[in-house]
């Protein structure tokens, strides 16, 4: 992944996390087909580690539940994306 491509994923995380999936959408569009897969992906790939590290920090909390909705939520709205840009 270049600059560019963190970029883009930083743009697009910051848009989902104002619950705009809508200018998500819309700037994904703006980028060649490629360069939004990539953004996406790693949105995706940063989502599935911070629960990783949420989920271990719940075990070793002597197992106090923590919500992970957020990033089910979050699953949602970048499989919405992935249908958008097909």
């Amino acid at each position: 992944m270049n600059a560019d491509d963190d970029q883009r994923a930083d743009d697009l995380e910051a848009a989902l996390d104002e619950g705009d999936l809508g200018r998500a959408a819309k700037m994904a569009r703006k980028w060649a087909t490629s360069n939004a897969q990539v953004a996406v992906d790693e949105v995706q790939r940063r989502n599935d580690a911070h629960r990783k590290d949420v989920a271990a920090s719940e075990s070793s909390n002597g197992g106090s539940p923590i919500d992970l909705e957020r990033f089910s939520r979050r699953d949602e709205e970048l499989a919405s994306l992935h249908e958008m840009l097909a």
